[in-house]
């Protein structure tokens, strides 16, 4: 899991990620019988042996996971769900994805079509990789999620102005992409969250007055507290590690404020 924060304020967007990555082992469970009912003669009937999906365990953490990434110039993505899809960790398809996508790498991309073109592309590397082992997408149920994204950039408007903007990407038996406008969002692990928000959008909270710093630092309250709620709660932890921001503004694009030494060096090799 993770716990990705993205905030929406006057000045540009911040967005932020923990580093844990938690490995799930899959256990594959018997075949069952099932009851069913015909919708035509209302009668009832069984089903037997039939085959349902695995489940996943946690079995281990790490602690030094890449899942915040800038697309090109101007978007940042971040990542949360699975760490791998297809036999290729995310942050290997996303700095091979990043420049092949329209506009990306010299920032005169349009949003939306970044956004549709990253959705079908990790949706079609999930289809391939239940291919390859055998798995039906059929047998999951229709809102269920492999992994997801949140992808932050400006876009023009119908004035030509710039707006922030924020998509959520879910990756499952199904591919999705919808805006979010609220203030403050955060997908992954929500469990402590929700016990600190009055509400879902976190209205609690007097965004309209943040400065990019408040956001920078009310990213970091999210993450580290649900870090250290879990880490005494004797379950297997989802979020941690070090916390990873970014900061996109319309006038400077993409921007790190925090990032693992290695990534950085890394990224400083690619340039």
């Amino acid at each position: 899991m993770t716990l990705n924060v993205s905030l929406l304020v006057p000045d540009g967007i911040v967005i932020a990620c923990d580093s844990l990555a938690t490995l799930s082992q899959a256990l594959k469970q018997q075949k069952m019988n099932v009851s069913a009912k015909c919708e035509k003669c209302g009668n009832q009937f069984e089903i037997k042996d039939v085959e349902v999906p695995p489940m996943s365990v946690p079995s281990s953490t790490w602690a030094y996971s890449q899942k915040l990434f800038p697309v090109g110039k101007r978007v940042g993505l971040a990542t949360y769900g699975a760490g791998f899809i297809n036999g290729r960790s995310i942050y290997n398809h996303v700095i091979e994805l990043a420049p092949k996508l329209p506009g990306a790498e010299d920032g005169t991309g349009d949003f939306d079509v970044i956004c549709d073109a990253i959705k079908d592309y990790f949706h079609q590397q999930l289809l391939v990789e239940m291919k390859g082992v055998g798995q039906d997408p059929n047998l999951f149920p229709d809102g269920w999620l492999y992994s997801g994204f949140q992808v932050v950039g400006f876009a023009r408007g119908k004035n030509g102005e710039f707006l922030a903007r924020r998509s959520h990407i879910g990756i499952g038996k199904k591919a999705e992409c919808k805006d979010v406008n609220f203030p403050c969002y955060v997908t992954g692990d929500l469990s402590v969250v929700s016990l600190l928000w009055a509400n879902p959008q976190g209205a609690n909270a007097n965004f309209g007055a943040f400065s990019l710093q408040d956001a920078i630092d009310y990213s970091k309250f999210l993450i580290r507290t649900t870090a250290d709620y879990q880490r005494f709660s004797g379950n297997m932890p989802t979020v941690g590690g070090e916390i990873d921001i970014a900061l996109v503004t319309n006038h400077r694009g993409f921007q790190w404020i925090a990032q693992k030494e290695l990534y950085r060096k890394l990224d400083a090799e690619k340039r």
